[in-house]
């Protein structure tokens, strides 16, 4: 003798015996088909559990293990608890708003698949792709049979027609699609390793039903985030995320990765940190998103944040959103690299009547730094003579700069500093001073004495030339028996000093003014 094929649900389907995110939920005479969420809730549609005067019903419902032919495995657990929309009540035989329900379990069922619940962005996201998805029941396989003793499924692609908030649709055909009897089951799909669930079949037109366009209308369980806070509370789950605030690592100048450790506990969970200059994150402070975390297992995650101002602290938390509600880790913190330069004004040199040169050194502390000469006649720099950039300086060195000044006025005191720029701010050096020389007529100086007062090097000065240009002989001279430099009239005398030392040999040019 050979045994009779079952008859599968779902019209046009093909054998989802085995598939254990669906189950089969009588109520009485009554026929409907859920899903197996965890292994003590079922989701299914309202309709299947509320009567039209808005009635949950308390008599014992039977829920079959999940994806079993009920022929033969006959094992049926009822339910403690069933969880709707206040109020919600079955006006007639078509779909309506909010037709979604959670049974809590009496008793645990073995085999749960689906790793979590979509978010209503990724359905929205989907409907608008048309993302082919999986539709499981234990429907009917024909307008005039009867409910099936075994599981169907059937794909079919998600449409961009809801009707309520919280609902989405698929395309359904003439000959093709979900029934009654299929009303409550699992609308499936896979992201990567999980298995989610998109939501329950609510009604349909279409093959059961007479309908221009033929389509089904079911609803997302996440977005009724109380009805699901409800429900996981009643079973003892853990609802809240967990988040623990991690280190940050690879700090920079400008950038950091910020790390935490999450657990999602059973629903999709967006982690987030939140950072700041203030301890306690007041003020103004940045939330940026990591990732998603799903499951009971902790989840590591880490983000990089850039844009950071060097030589600063910064503090920051791990954050973890999901359906339940938000939590925050602990607070904790870095220093970012770098700060403000250091600088340092050494000295004046080569001071002529009219030019000098200005020295000193920078360190960038590890950031971009612009370095710049100030001067002025006025002690306060209230009124600057003048600005010159002395250049960049990056790493973490001591550079040495120096920048000639021209057309300074003869026998004036000049105050002038050092200062340097970066992300971090402004240094600014200590205020240093010089007098440009003026010589009156019939004066004599030793070579020692003019470099004396142009404040100039004699360290090491193996052999010293002093000539007067041809242009200044009327003003001053070099006495060739004393090697003096003589003035002898008002005027400016320009001299060119060529000093060689035991390594080198430097040439200058310098304008003295004679009264």
């Amino acid at each position: 003798m050979m045994s009779a094929q079952p008859t599968y649900a779902v019209v046009g389907g093909s054998s989802a015996v085995g598939n254990t995110a669906v189950v089969r939920i009588l109520n009485g005479s009554s026929s409907c088909s859920g899903a197996l969420w965890t292994s003590r809730i079922v989701v299914t549609a309202a309709h299947c559990v509320v009567n039209s005067s808005g009635t949950v019903t308390t008599r014992p419902i039977s829920i079959y293990a999940p994806g079993v032919n009920t022929q033969q495995s006959p094992q049926t657990v009822s339910q403690s608890s069933i969880i709707t929309v206040d109020g919600w009540r079955k006006l007639g035989e078509y779909s309506q708003a909010d037709d979604i329900a959670f049974l809590v379990l009496g008793s645990e069922m073995t085999g749960v698949s689906i790793s979590r619940l979509a978010t209503t962005n990724e359905v929205a996201a989907w409907s608008r792709e048309g993302r082919v998805v999986t539709f499981l029941g234990y429907g009917r396989t024909s307008s005039t049979g009867t409910s099936s003793t075994v599981p169907n499924s059937i794909d079919q692609p998600l449409s961009v027609y809801p009707s309520w908030p919280g609902s989405f649709t698929a395309a359904q055909t003439a000959t093709t699609g979900i029934c009654s009897g299929d009303s409550g089951g699992p609308v499936i799909t896979r992201v990567g390793n999980e298995l989610v669930l998109i939501g329950i079949n609510s009604a349909a037109s279409g093959p059961c039903s007479a309908s221009s366009r033929p389509s089904m209308t079911g609803f997302i369980p996440s977005a009724f985030p109380d009805l699901v806070k409800r429900t996981l509370e009643l079973t003892n789950t853990a609802v809240l995320p967990l988040v623990t605030t991690g280190s940050a690592t690879g700090v920079s100048t400008t950038s950091a990765i910020l790390s935490a450790t999450a657990v999602g506990n059973n629903l999709l969970t967006t982690v987030s940190f939140t950072y700041g200059l203030q301890p306690d994150l007041s003020g103004a402070t940045i939330t940026v998103d990591a990732g998603q975390v799903t499951g009971t297992a902790p989840t590591a995650i880490e983000t990089a944040i850039i844009n950071l101002v060097p030589g600063n602290v910064y503090y920051f938390r791990a954050n973890a959103t999901n359906l339940a509600g938000t939590v925050s880790g602990a607070v904790a913190q870095f220093t970012t690299l770098g700060g403000l330069p250091i600088v340092t004004s050494v000295s004046a040199s080569a001071v002529a009547s009219d030019s000098a040169v200005l020295s000193g050194t920078v360190n960038a502390n590890s950031v971009a730094t612009q370095a710049f000469f100030q001067y002025s006649r006025l002690p306060d720099f209230s009124v600057l003579d003048g600005t010159v950039v002395a250049g960049d300086v990056t790493g973490g060195e001591t550079a040495s700069l120096s920048v000639p000044i021209a057309a300074l006025e003869a026998g004036a005191t000049y105050y002038w500093r050092l200062a340097a720029t970066n992300a971090s701010g402004t240094t600014v050096g200590a205020t240093q001073s010089f007098t440009t020389p003026v010589f009156g007529r019939s004066t004599s100086l030793s070579t020692n004495a003019l470099l004396n007062n142009l404040v100039i090097d004699k360290t090491a000065i193996t052999k010293l030339v002093i000539t007067p240009t041809t242009q200044s002989k009327p003003y001053c001279a070099i006495n060739t028996k004393s090697k003096r430099l003589t003035f002898s009239k008002p005027g400016t005398c320009r001299v060119k000093i060529t000093i060689t030392r035991t390594d080198a040999t430097s040439t200058g040019v310098y304008n003295l003014a004679v009264k």
